[in-house]
């Protein structure tokens, strides 16, 4: 009950702030809630989860697709299982990247302090 709490008042605050629906809740984010998992909206997200949920997926995707598409003749499999990680861990980061620096700049309230945020507490957790 918390998380759901919790889920509805970031919705509600990235509704208000300007984002896009599929910016702050995307296909896979709501296809895993409706499983039972409890992900948080990726602006909440801690920065090394944003990295590693993704980079992990869309290194190997594009890992894959390299590999059937032009590296299965050209190049060994530890090089191209490299590339994959670096492009993954590159991806990741310039997400999660871009994703602190968004919640930064919309002063988004902590995920912590959520159900219970008022402007006077919202106040509270900007920086100075």
């Amino acid at each position: 009950m918390e998380f759901e709490r919790r889920l509805a008042a970031a919705h509600r605050e990235l509704a208000e702030k300007g984002v896009q629906t599929l910016n702050y809740n995307p296909p896979i984010a709501w296809l895993l809630r409706k499983a039972g998992f409890t992900i948080r909206p990726p602006h909440y997200e801690r920065f090394l989860v944003n990295v590693l949920a993704l980079g992990i997926p869309t290194g190997a995707i594009w890992g894959v697709l390299m590999w059937f598409f032009g590296w299965q003749h050209e190049v060994t499999p530890a090089f191209a299982l490299r590339q994959s990680l670096l492009f993954g861990i590159g991806f990741g980061l310039l997400m999660a990247t871009w994703l602190w620096f968004r919640r930064k700049q919309l002063k988004l309230t902590p995920w912590d302090a959520l159900p219970h945020s008022t402007i006077r507490t919202q106040k509270r957790w900007q920086p100075k």
